[in-house]
Formats: structure tokens, C-alpha cells, sequence
């Protein structure tokens, strides 16, 4: 009868069987490990927004509510119009168009008959609308004269008229206007100018206007690119957008005053080249802290909202000690602020000692971050201690704004200005070809320009059709 038990395992065997298990366990920690760090990485990535990342704020979607953590401080002004804002109410006039009077038939107390009745004066009441809207039609004649030599001599057209029937300068200004600043595709303009002007204008009609404007438009955008690059400050930013299909990208390089508008196939150095203002520019550029950046303009300033979301992102994140990041959101803020009260003083610096413990307040927190978030030296560096870094190599253009007050805080003068791209996309979408992007980008240079200057730019483009396109002033 033979033994059923199995032999028992030696010493020798057990202890490979635990050096196996050990190993296992070990790859197991280490692929648990990364899992984790995948997972905290897709969550903070869905967790990305407006407010805590630079995603613009149409991209949070109407089910997500960023939490209410504001950049801005209180003010201690209570909510509405600001003082001295004017509003948009309707005033009274004091010369209407139409007056309409309307007497009293009986008194209101004993219901006698007023009819001849001496007037005890009115209380009058307005009505601003807007009448029936029909388009003039200007004939020009062309008279002939016949001379005795016996030749018949034509007078000759103006120079906007330049066939048998033609669109005048305004119904061209509205074309652009609602195409380049009201964002509307080339088949609703055409119905929007049948319904409000009693035009049937065609879509090829539309896209020749564009086209004219474009071309008229040469010697503006050149006057643009010439101020940009001897602006002592300015603006650069750039948003993705499609053209024909495929990612192309919509530059803007501004100020207060100009926009310029690019659009091309690259996001880096070769576009921001061959659109010619960077590569002469001379001043301090205030960007975003894409590398592209880095060659152009003497001094260079990075935008102080985008690290403070980033910095929003880090204090969200509980793998790490946050409170490097509370720390230099605290100074940045602290620093805008004081900067903003020296110069509410007429002062054009800070004050040495002020200045020095501010940029010592952002070299410990620095200092910290990095602390905070060892790197062991292989693999990708976590995005805080990335922030870090980068607050750390490029402090002098984060800090640009403490030491020269005609630099601003913020990169959102760019922002703003590339708004309305957001806008174009969600109305019309994208773009069919190369040509019609390009012409979109100048006209509405022309039109953000001359908002800045406080000109209407229905006005600005009606002279433009009429052979004398709005120029940026030589004081600009």
C-alpha cells in the first residue's frame, strides 16, 4: 500500500517559493503604483477647467460648475452698475420724430365734457423703435454730350460704380460687420440682410465683399504689424482652430490700442515668423510660457492668471503637500496688489524693502514646491513639480510686473482679443479654405482696432468701402 501524502517541500524549495512571492508582490506594488498615479492623473485632467487650468471657459459645458474659487479679491463694492457708469436705458429726447397728442374727453372727477377745454399742459412718454427699412437706390446718369467734331463723349462714373447695379458702401459695411463681428455664415447673412434691409444678397455676394475688403484692407494691416513692433508692450497669445478640415492656428499679437490677427498651419516659431512683427519686435512680450515665445522681444513677461490656475490645480491635488502653492498664489496676489496701490500714488516703483520681501516670500515657496515634489530623476516630472521649475528658472519674468509698472499682471489683454474666436466657432465653425480664414483674420483686425480707438465699426467699414480705410493715427 503506497503513501497518498505529498513529500513535503524542502528548506531550499520554500525559500525560492518566497523569494518568487516577494518578487511578484514587489512588480505588483510598482504596477499599483503607476495604476495610481494613472488614475490621479486622468482625474485631475477631468477635474480641468476654466478655473483651474488654462481650458477657456466655453469648454466647461453646461454640467459642470467650476467651484466658486474666484482669481479676483473683494473689492468691497456692492453688486451692479459701477458709479458712474452710464447704463442702458432709454432717456427721453428732447426733438422726437413724430409727436402724437392725445386729448381728454371727460374729466376724470365729475365726468364732465372737456371738449375746448384750456390745456393745463401733458406728461409725455416715448416710443424708440426702429421703421420699416427699405434700401435707396441712387441712380447715376451718365450723360452724353455730342460735339461738333462729331464725336459723342460719355461722362464718366464714380469710381464705386462700377456696373449697371452695384452695392453701395453701407450694404458692403453690414456684410462685414455681420460676418467678421457678428460671426454669422455666409448663407444666414444672406437671409438676415433680406429680413432686416429687403436686399436678396447671394452668398457669392458675401464672400466678394470679403474679398474686397481683404484687399483694401493691405495697407491697414501693414500700419498694424509697424506700431506692433516698436509698441514698448505688448500681447501674444495663439488658439487652435480648424481651416479645410485640419488644425490651424489663430495668432493675435496686440495692445491696448491695435490687433493683429494671423491665422496658419503652425502653433511655433515658423508662423510667429512669417507673420513679421515678432521677429523686429524690441519690447517686453507678455505671453503664456510656451517655449516659442522665448526668442522674441528684449524682456519677456509671463501672464500671472495663468499661474494661478495651474497653482489652483496643484491645492487640488492631495498626493502632495499643497501649501507651497497656497503659499505663492498668496504672494503673486500680494504683489499685484501692492503694485496696484503704488501706482493708485502716482508712484512708479515699490518700495526697496517691500520689493525685496515679496521676492523672497516667492523664492521660499518656490524652494518648498520643489522640496515637495522630489523627482528621482527618470520619468516625466509631475505637473507641480514641472510648476515649480518653471516658477523657479523664469523668475524674473514672472516677477516683471514688480519691477516695471507699465507691465501688467496678466497676459488678458491677448485673451480677451482671442475670445471671439470661441464665438466664430460655435456660430459658423470652421473654416473651408486658407483664403477665407485669412480674409476673416484682417477684416477683423480692422474691426477690433477701431473699437479700441472708440470708433463704431459699421462707420469705420462703410469708409472703408468708400475708398478711404480708417489708419492708425501716427501718435498711436
Amino acid at each position: 500500500m503506497t503513501d497518498a501524502r505529498q513529500p513535503q517541500p524542502s528548506y531550499e524549495e520554500l525559500a525560492g517559493l518566497i523569494v518568487e512571492l516577494r518578487l511578484l508582490v514587489s512588480a505588483q506594488a510598482a504596477v499599483i503604483a503607476e495604476q495610481a498615479e494613472r488614475i490621479a492623473e486622468l482625474e485631475r485632467q477631468a477635474a480641468a477647467d476654466s478655473r483651474n487650468s488654462s481650458k477657456p471657459p466655453s469648454s466647461d459645458g453646461l454640467g459642470k460648475k467650476p467651484a466658486p474659487k474666484s482669481l479676483r479679491q473683494r473689492s468691497g463694492r456692492k453688486p451692479g452698475r459701477a458709479k458712474g457708469d452710464p447704463g442702458g436705458r432709454l432717456e427721453q429726447v428732447t426733438d422726437p420724430d413724430v409727436i402724437v397728442d392725445h386729448h381728454p374727453s371727460a374729466c376724470g372727477g365729475c365726468g364732465g365734457g372737456l371738449a375746448g377745454g384750456p390745456s393745463a399742459g401733458y406728461r409725455a412718454r416715448q416710443v424708440f423703435d426702429l421703421p420699416a427699412i427699405r434700401p435707396q437706390v441712387t441712380e447715376h446718369r451718365m450723360h452724353q454730350r455730342a460735339c461738333g467734331c462729331g464725336h459723342t463723349t460719355t461722362a464718366t462714373a464714380p469710381g464705386q460704380v462700377s456696373a449697371t447695379t452695384v452695392y453701395g458702401a453701407g450694404v458692403r459695411a453690414a456684410i462685414c460687420y455681420l460676418s467678421a463681428y457678428q460671426h454669422l455664415p455666409a448663407r444666414r447673412l444672406a437671409e438676415a440682410m433680406d429680413a432686416l434691409f429687403g436686399l436678396p444678397v447671394s452668398t457669392g455676394t458675401v464672400i466678394s465683399v470679403l474679398a474686397r475688403a481683404h484687399e483694401g484692407l493691405a495697407d491697414f494691416e501693414a500700419g498694424v504689424k509697424d506700431h506692433l513692433a516698436a509698441a514698448p508692450v505688448a500681447h501674444a497669445d495663439e488658439s487652435g482652430v480648424r481651416v479645410a478640415g485640419k488644425l490651424h492656428w489663430l495668432h493675435v499679437m496686440c495692445t491696448h490700442l491695435v490687433t493683429f490677427y494671423g491665422i496658419h498651419a503652425r502653433r511655433g516659431r515658423e508662423a510667429m515668423d512669417e507673420m513679421a512683427i515678432l521677429p523686429v519686435f524690441t519690447g517686453t512680450l507678455i505671453t503664456d510660457a510656451l517655449a516659442s515665445y522665448t526668442v522674441y522681444g528684449n524682456e519677456k513677461a509671463l501672464c500671472g492668471a495663468h499661474v494661478l490656475r495651474e497653482l489652483i490645480a496643484v491645492t487640488e491635488d492631495t498626493r502632495r503637500d499643497p501649501a507651497w502653492a497656497k503659499a505663492m498664489t498668496d504672494v503673486l496676489l500680494d504683489a499685484k496688489n501692492a503694485v496696484a496701490d503704488a501706482a493708485a500714488t502716482g508712484q512708479d516703483t515699490l518700495a526697496p524693502a517691500a520689493l525685496t520681501g515679496l521676492q523672497d516670500r516667492y523664492r521660499q515657496a518656490v524652494l518648498c514646491g520643489i522640496a515637495a515634489n522630489p523627482h528621482p530623476g527618470k520619468g516625466p516630472k509631475s505637473k507641480a513639480r514641472a510648476l515649480a521649475e518653471r516658477l523657479r528658472d523664469r523668475t524674473a519674468e514672472y516677477q516683471r510686473y514688480m519691477v516695471d509698472f507699465a507691465v501688467p499682471f496678466d497676459n488678458n489683454q491677448a485673451e480677451r482679443d482671442l475670445r471671439m474666436i470661441k464665438a466664430q466657432q460655435k456660430i459658423s465653425g470652421s473654416w473651408r479654405t486658407l483664403t477665407g480664414a485669412r480674409r476673416f483674420a484682417r477684416i477683423r483686425s480692422y474691426i477690433s482696432t477701431v473699437r479700441k480707438h472708440g470708433i463704431n465699426p459699421l462707420t469705420a467699414l462703410r469708409d472703408l468701402f468708400a475708398g478711404r480705410p480708417w489708419m492708425l493715427p501716427a501718435t498711436s
